[in-house]
């Protein structure tokens, strides 16, 4: 699996402001109450106070669903299918990356266009645009929306 470590930290880490005082000093995990003793937990970068540390599980679960966000936005924009409906590829690509939010605690997919809970049997494609702080990475419905 391809290496996120960048753009987990850039990403993926909740924003300093809703951060603990602990979590923002790496003495607590910042996705879990869970306390990191003397360095313990996966360093996120930082300097001076702000020191993110995860828990090695959480680190896990985020990393993996960033990956599997990615290897399927990569598939999608290559695969002459996948505009047409989703090949068998890109539905496997699709169900990891479900599996993947799922177990790290995020909430159902919605439409960045209409604005929309993406039912888990309606189809969906990862869409990265360009945010006010860097890339967005979201969804679409696979289809024009309704809405």
């Amino acid at each position: 699996m391809r290496d996120v470590t960048e753009a987990l930290r850039l990403f993926v880490v909740p924003a300093g402001t809703a951060l603990t005082v602990q979590q923002r000093s790496g003495t607590v995990c910042v996705w879990c109450p869970r306390d990191l003793d003397g360095g313990e937990g996966v360093d996120l970068g930082g300097t001076g106070d702000w020191r993110p540390r995860a828990c090695p599980p959480c680190h896990e679960v985020q990393r993996h669903s960033l990956a599997t966000y990615l290897d399927w936005y990569d598939h999608g924009i290559t695969c002459m299918r996948c505009p047409l409906g989703p090949c068998e590829r890109g539905q496997a690509l699709r169900a990891e990356h479900l599996t993947a939010r799922e177990r790290a605690g995020m909430p159902q997919l919605w439409c960045a266009h209409c604005r929309t809970t993406i039912e888990h049997a309606e189809q969906a494609r990862p869409h990265v645009w360009e945010g006010m702080s860097g890339p967005v990475f979201s969804y679409l419905h696979a289809r024009p929306c309704l809405g």
